[in-house]
């Protein structure tokens, strides 16, 4: 069975939105990690066009997109929903 992950707005400590295994696999493909055990990424207007541009499914964009709203960046992290 496939894990389900949840998105944190880490300034704000709110969830984002549930992810599935493949969309943390696309950011983890995708993004910078600081390290093997790093699970959070910096998201900004450039980072949502560079996913978008290597094919990042909508509703993950569109949710990232979301939670950037006005803001410069935001932190994301992602954690396994137990």
């Amino acid at each position: 069975m496939a894990q389900v992950y949840r998105l944190i707005d880490i300034e704000h400590d709110e969830e984002i939105g549930v992810v599935t295994e493949d969309q943390v696999q696309f950011l983890i493909d995708n993004l910078e990690e600081e390290g093997f055990e790093d699970q959070d990424y910096y998201i900004d207007s450039e980072s949502l066009s560079f996913l978008a541009e290597n094919g990042c499914d909508e509703e993950l964009l569109s949710m990232l997109a979301d939670a950037l709203e006005d803001r410069v960046n935001i932190d994301v992290r992602y954690e396994v929903i137990a």
